[in-house]
C-alpha cells in the first residue's frame, strides 16, 4: 500500500475549483484514472483559508497533480504487525433495514453501533476511551444531485483480534461512503 499526502495551497484550490466536499472527491479521483476505485482518502478539516490537505491510501501510485504537492511513501508490512494502535476513523454510521438506511445520531447509539461492528473489522477498541467528534449529517452536492451522509469521527485505542480482517479493514476501509472520504482507518502503533 502507498500512503500519500496531497497538499493544496489557495492557488491550487482555485485552479482545481475546490470549494466543497464533492470537489475534493473529484480531485482525488482524478489522481487515479480508470473505473476501479483502489484507494481511500481522508480530507483534513480546514482550519483557515490557507489551503487543505488530503491523506490518501492506495494500491497504486497516484498521478502527480498539475497543481499542489503530493508526497508518497510505501507502507511497510511490519506496520500492520503490531497488536495495539491509536486510531482515528471518519465513518458513516447507518443501520440498514429493508433497503432503507437510518442514520444513527445519538452518542450512546453511535457507541453501541461501533462496538457491534468492530469484530467484523478485526479489532476491539476500548469503548470506555472512545471519543466521538464531528457528529452530524452532511450533504454533498454532486453532478447527479445531492447525497446525504451521516458523519462521526471515532478516535481511540484498539487491539488487533483478527489480523487478516484487520489488514483488510486497513487496506479496503471500513463502513459505507468510502468513495466520499469515509472509512480510512488512520493508525499509530503503540509499542508494547
Amino acid at each position: 500500500m502507498i500512503a500519500s499526502t496531497l497538499t493544496l495551497d489557495t492557488t491550487a484550490m482555485h485552479q482545481f475549483t475546490v470549494y466543497d466536499a464533492y470537489a475534493i472527491h473529484r480531485v482525488v479521483y482524478d489522481l487515479f484514472p480508470g473505473t476501479k476505485r483502489n484507494f481511500l482518502y481522508y480530507h483534513y478539516p480546514q482550519a483557515s483559508n490557507r489551503g487543505t490537505r488530503i491523506l490518501i491510501l492506495s494500491e497504486t501510485q497516484p498521478l502527480l497533480p498539475f497543481s499542489g504537492s503530493l508526497e508518497s511513501k510505501f507502507v511497510q508490512n511490519s506496520f500492520l504487525e503490531h497488536n495495539h494502535y491509536a486510531f482515528k476513523v471518519r465513518l458513516n454510521p447507518v443501520i440498514r433495514t429493508q433497503e432503507k438506511a437510518r442514520s444513527i445520531l445519538r452518542q450512546d447509539e453511535l457507541i453501541q453501533w461501533f462496538a457491534k461492528k468492530q469484530s467484523n473489522w478485526g479489532f476491539h477498541a476500548d469503548i470506555a476511551r472512545l471519543e466521538l467528534s464531528n457528529e452530524g449529517v452532511i450533504e454533498i452536492k454532486g453532478k447527479e444531485g445531492s447525497m446525504v451522509f451521516n458523519e462521526c469521527t471515532f478516535t481511540g485505542v484498539l487491539e488487533v483480534v483478527d489480523r487478516k480482517s484487520f489488514i483488510k479493514s486497513f487496506c479496503e476501509g471500513i463502513g459505507r461512503g468510502k468513495a466520499f472520504g469515509f472509512g480510512l482507518l488512520q493508525l499509530l502503533p503503540l509499542y508494547e
